[in-house]
């Protein structure tokens, strides 16, 4: 089981307990504000989760900033961040559709293209004035981290922070 990635807002107050957020296809999402949950008695329980595009883009960047390696889930979920069906992706990563489904479902490890996609979503966030250089900082680093398993598990660690900073910068 992949640990726990809690994500917050900012300047608001913590919930007493993280909300387990299963609706993105990911076991291991909690939210520690951010939402409201009411029980309204003609509907049940009512769920409202504030600023969904920001939650999303914060998710896609915990995943390609982690070091280890990527989860079929994590995979599709950024997919379809991307707004690519499997055959779209395919295409671009030069593989077949059956091998992203494989992908997607665990049964084939990425290799490389866990690396393509990652450079590929990083691209995506960025704005279009992004300077060249700070695309290549963002390749670099992916790389590194992807690679270099004798890196102490902090550095990588601090890597990857330094990704989601630079993604912060640069939106």
């Amino acid at each position: 089981m992949r640990p726990r990635a809690e994500f917050y807002m900012k300047g608001r107050p913590f919930r007493d307990q993280p909300y387990h957020l299963k609706a993105v296809g990911l076991p291991n999402v909690y939210l520690c504000n951010g939402v409201t949950i009411e029980d309204d008695p003609d509907y049940g329980k009512l769920i409202t989760i504030e600023d969904i595009p920001g939650l999303h883009a914060a998710i896609g960047l915990h995943i390609v900033a982690k070091p280890d390696a990527m989860t079929g889930p994590e995979l599709r979920f950024l997919r379809k961040e991307l707004g690519l069906t499997q055959e779209a992706l395919a295409q671009r990563l030069r593989v077949s559709v059956q091998t992203v489904a494989n992908y997607e479902k665990g049964k084939t490890g990425m290799g490389a293209a866990e690396t393509a996609v990652r450079a590929l979503y990083m691209l995506h966030i960025l704005p279009d004035e992004a300077d060249a250089s700070l695309i290549r900082s963002f390749a670099d680093a992916i790389m590194v981290a992807q690679t270099d398993t004798k890196l102490p598990e902090r550095s990588r660690r601090k890597i990857a922070g330094s990704w989601r900073e630079a993604g912060r910068k640069a939106a």
